[in-house]
């Protein structure tokens, strides 16, 4: 559909103001009107009031004029127009999820009123423009998920009603600002998933209002400020993926409303900060990749957590028993921690795990029975460890559908089945070769006898012999009557599972020598 810009300008006129009305037709020209998603009644047929994601406004004095666009997720290409600044009484416009480019013109430095631009998730490039601190009403700006560049303007730290911050996933670099930290109002800020660099600035510990500090995945470093601890109204922190260094420094203490915490990823050195222990909401805390050796006993302390993470750290030692202690735990996670020995029972009296994550340790033995006590269990991985025993899943007492991740282990199709069997989802099933056959000598003319014991319904073996396939047999033994110098080499077995997708085992490889 197309515009006519003299027919409808004269229906518009009447609506709203001439500049306007020229305005919202350069918009449709230039992103491409007639392939947006919503375009209801934008039609000389209609009062522009009416037009999809238009807000008309009467405005003392000037008549009426246009005060929101709302148009996200539209379908809309193309660069933003000129004539957008002559919309002079605009308060917010939202554009995200689009696929506008280019940059913004400079007409926006119009927009004295302007107090929400978001166009997050489109095509955006250049720099950020640094006019926008001429916009003193601004309480929003949304430019994350483009492509801007540069660094961070100065002047920025100049928009005091800014609440609002968002420009992560861009390709954005240099230093954070100092100047940031007068934005006294700010509420939530992003800035993940860039390229900056350098230190956190101490003034931005005067962001007392800031309930969320989002900077995961750039390249800062250094130690974080003290004056960090003044963020006293922060409920959410992510600093992760950095290359912070340690200690953290003890005014973190001070962060009482603090909720959630994601500081992994960093260097904060072999020991545990204490004083996260003390903060009375934390519930989920992410410290993975820290450079962490043990966990302390004053972290059985933390009864408010609900979710832990210690991932990549290097523990070792047998499950820090301490951790049994946190009863409101809903997700554990000691991924590649080095941790050894048996898993305790006790980990499957914390009756709200939902999700435990231990894979890529060195765990053995069998996972105890406790485990079907988890009623509310969604995600079990134990991948990467050498494990040999599973609870039989048909008494469990799950109310939802978990997801068993078992790869990599010593388990046999007996443990597979129970998952799949009782309706479970079995993510991988992949395992280490298993040790069952012995090497054999034996003198040429000999019968040559191999015998495997597993457990399982199988389908098929498979008799290798230095990786060339030998025989396949229905039964779980080669017979060789007459055996001969041809027969010797490296022997392994591979069974797979009458109905299992996908699910073989493999023997460990033996020598046979036949003189």
């Amino acid at each position: 559909m197309t515009i006519a810009l003299s027919s409808s300008f004269k229906i518009v006129k009447s609506q709203v103001a001439e500049q306007d009305s020229l305005a919202l037709l350069a918009i449709y020209e230039a992103l491409e009107g007639e392939n947006w998603t919503f375009w209801r009644n934008w039609s000389k047929n209609f009062p522009v009031s009416s037009w999809s994601g238009v807000t008309v406004e009467e405005i003392s004095d000037e008549g009426f004029r246009v005060t929101r666009l709302n148009l996200w997720r539209n379908g809309m290409t193309g660069e933003l127009p000129e004539e957008m600044g002559d919309l002079t009484f605009l308060k917010e416009f939202n554009f995200n999820e689009n696929n506008i480019k280019g940059n913004f013109p400079e007409s926006f430095r119009n927009l004295k009123h302007l107090k929400d631009i978001s166009v997050t998730d489109n095509q955006l490039s250049g720099p950020l423009p640094d006019f926008l601190s001429e916009l003193t009403s601004l309480e929003v700006i949304g430019f994350g998920i483009n492509n801007f560049s540069g660094s961070l303007p100065e002047s920025w730290g100049e928009l005091i009603n800014l609440r609002d911050l968002y420009l992560q996933t861009n390709n954005l670099s240099g230093e954070l600002p100092p100047s940031y930290g007068k934005l006294e109002n700010l509420i939530y800020l992003a800035l993940n998933s860039n390229e900056f660099t350098g230190e956190l600035p101490a003034e931005w510990g005067s962001l007392e209002n800031l309930k969320e500090l989002i900077i995961w995945d750039n390249q800062l470093s250094g130690m974080l400020p003290p004056e960090i601890g003044n963020l006293k109204n922060l409920e959410y922190m992510d600093i992760a993926g950095n290359d912070f260094s340690g200690p953290l420094p003890e005014s973190m203490k001070d962060l009482i409303n603090v909720t959630e915490m994601h500081i992994g990823h960093n260097n904060w050195g072999e020991e545990f900060p204490l004083f996260l222990t003390e903060l009375p909401k934390l519930e989920i805390l992410y410290y993975n990749k820290t450079g962490l050796t043990s966990v302390p006993e004053e972290i059985g302390n933390m009864t408010n957590l609900k979710g832990l993470s210690l991932n990549h750290n290097k523990l070792g030692g047998e499950f820090p028993m301490i951790l049994t202690n946190l009863k409101n735990l809903e997700f554990l996670y000691l991924w590649n921690t080095g941790l050894e020995g048996e898993i305790p029972k006790e980990l499957f009296e914390l009756k709200n795990l939902r999700s435990i994550a231990i894979g890529y340790n060195n765990f053995t033995g069998a996972i105890p029975d406790e485990l079907l006590n988890l009623t509310y269990l969604h995600e079990f991985q134990v991948d990467n460890n050498q494990l040999t025993g599973f609870p039989d899943l048909s008494e469990n007492q799950f109310v939802t559908r978990p997801e068993f991740s078992i790869q990599q282990n010593y388990f046999q199709f007996d443990v597979m089945e129970t998952i799949v069997n009782n309706g479970f989802v079995l993510a991988t099933s992949e395992q280490k070769p298993i040790v069952l056959l012995e090497n054999i000598s034996s003198e040429n003319g000999n019968a040559l006898q191999i015998e495997v014991d597993l457990n399982g319904s199988i389908l098929l073996y498979q008799w290798y012999r230095d990786g060339e396939l030998i025989a396949e047999t229905e039964e779980p033994l080669l017979l060789i009557e007459s055996a001969d110098a041809s027969h010797s080499g490296q022997w392994y077995v591979e069974v797979t599972h009458e109905s299992i997708v996908d699910a073989r085992l493999r023997t460990n490889e033996i020598e046979v020598i036949i003189n």
